[in-house]
Parts: C-alpha cells; sequence; structure tokens
C-alpha cells in the first residue's frame, strides 16, 4: 500500500479512535468548519471536547456535556469517530427526558446513528442495547428484540447487562415466542444469580403455560373465587380459578382467557375492565 502524505501541522498522538486509515484525509484546524465526511478519526480538538463530554456526563453535569457534543456533532456528524459523542447524548437524552417525547425519539436517533459509525464491538453492543431499551419503552418489541440480540452478543456479563437480558426475555414472552424467552431467563439467572432480576426471572420460568391471562383477583377464601368466577362467566367471559402459591401463602386466583402474546391479553382487557376494574395482565 503506498504511503500517505499527513499534514504537517496535525498529530495522531493520544487519538482515542483508531480504526482504520482512509486514504485522502484531511482534518480541518478549527472545530467549526464544514465536515469532511471521509475522515475516520475525529481532530484532536474534537476528540477533547467528546473527552471532556464523557468526564461531564459521569459527574452528572448533563447540559455541560450535551452542548460538548452538539458542537462535535455539529461539524463532525458523519465522521466514523462521532459514534462516541452520539452514543453519550443518545444516553443523555435517553435518561433525561418523558415516555413518548421528542427527545426520546432524538435519542433513538442518535443510538442508530452511533451503530452505523461505530467500528468498536463494544461501543456498537452498548448504543443497541440503548437503541432496544427505547425500541422496547415505545412498545416496538419486534425491532426492541433485534437491537437486544445484537448487543447480547457482545455485552459483558456484569450489570446492566442482566437488564438487558431481561428486557429482551420480556420482549420475547411479549411476542408469543415463550420457549426462547425461557432460555433467556434461565441464562440470566445462571449468569447473574445475584441480580435483583433474579426473583423475576423465577416467577417466568414458573408460569405454567405458553400464554398471558388476565388476572381479576386473588382470594385465600375459595368460595370468594368461585363466586368472581362464576359473575365473570354470566357475563360472557371464559373465566376459571386456579391454586397458586405467592411467597409461601396458597391462594386461589381468577383469570380471564389465554392469549398467546401480550397485544392479543390488551386487546382483551377493556371488555374484562368493565367487571373489574383492577384487572391486569399475567405472567
Amino acid at each position: 500500500m503506498r504511503s500517505v502524505k499527513r499534514h504537517p501541522r496535525v498529530s495522531t498522538a493520544g487519538a482515542r479512535w483508531r480504526p482504520r486509515p482512509w486514504l485522502g484525509c484531511r482534518w480541518p484546524a478549527v472545530l467549526a468548519l464544514p465536515l469532511v465526511a471521509s475522515c475516520a478519526e475525529l481532530p484532536p480538538n474534537a476528540q477533547k471536547q467528546v473527552a471532556s463530554a464523557r468526564e461531564d456526563y459521569t459527574k452528572g453535569n448533563y447540559p455541560s456535556a450535551r452542548t460538548k457534543l452538539d458542537d462535535v456533532l455539529k461539524s463532525y456528524s458523519s465522521y466514523t469517530g462521532a459514534a462516541e459523542a452520539y452514543y453519550l447524548r443518545a444516553k443523555i437524552l435517553a435518561e433525561t427526558s418523558r415516555p413518548g417525547s421528542p427527545e426520546k425519539a432524538a435519542a433513538l436517533r442518535d443510538a442508530k446513528r452511533c451503530i452505523d459509525l461505530s467500528t468498536d464491538s463494544m461501543l456498537t453492543a452498548k448504543a443497541q442495547a440503548i437503541a432496544g431499551t427505547l425500541e422496547y419503552e415505545s412498545g416496538s418489541k419486534a425491532s426492541a428484540i433485534r437491537y437486544y440480540a445484537d448487543a447480547l452478543k457482545h455485552l459483558p456479563e456484569k450489570t446492566p447487562t442482566d437488564l438487558v437480558r431481561y428486557n429482551y426475555a420480556t420482549c420475547l414472552q411479549h411476542e408469543g415466542r415463550w420457549s426462547e424467552a425461557r432460555r433467556e431467563y434461565t441464562t440470566l439467572l445462571q449468569r447473574h444469580p445475584g441480580s435483583d432480576l433474579a426473583e423475576r426471572a423465577r416467577r417466568m420460568l414458573d408460569w405454567p403455560g405458553d400464554y398471558f391471562t388476565i388476572q381479576c383477583g386473588a382470594f385465600r377464601d375459595p368460595t370468594s373465587a368461585t363466586n368472581l368466577s362464576n359473575k365473570l362467566r354470566s357475563a360472557g367471559l371464559s373465566a376459571r380459578v386456579e391454586p397458586r402459591t405467592r411467597s409461601g401463602e396458597a391462594l386461589n386466583m381468577v383469570y380471564v382467557g389465554r392469549y398467546p402474546t401480550y397485544q392479543a391479553a390488551q386487546s382483551a382487557m377493556a371488555s374484562v375492565m368493565k367487571h373489574v376494574s383492577k384487572a391486569e395482565i399475567a405472567p
């Protein structure tokens, strides 16, 4: 490969990002100059701003971090080295914005942009985890599954990977992919036995069938459970009573229906809540 002559005023010493260099790349000397889309690495001043923004984020100084990241991305939005800036801004937006807000949508765009630009497998995986969580929170479970599956190929098995794996299992379950969901809950218990999510995973594994149902009541007294079940059946609902043990206590649960996906159970909720206002989907 022929050698490439570099601009004499530019030093690559200390550069954070070192992916495969692109031939003919010249960095602009000033941050405010228009971007040169063919450059892989950020110039040193932009790298310093990203590093400073990272420190601000770690300290919880989100406004300062956001200002620095916006400044970098304004000029270097298409650089491969801008991937971390997109990732950090996505984290800030995801953690500080309300569900359904425009900022949440912007966080997802930034996470996807990081994925597109990143040449670092770990950074890519972390951005995929953010994208998966944002899709999960917005109700796009199928899309969340794809991001989570890719992220888990490279994330280390330590916190918060336990949450990523739990969310992944939940998305699979919601989509009716019950056997795959159980595999992920089992993996979580094996690799994160001390996780705060371990007990939730055990409850999911203890669920007896490949279906969701609508829980209408839990009674110590079997007669009360039977009375409610009869009332619901007389209203045309497929109610039943099933024994369950919760925290060592024997209970009589009143359920309506068996639904293969979470969405199917949600669709049935309105008719059940006409009779039981506090009905909820289980598991």
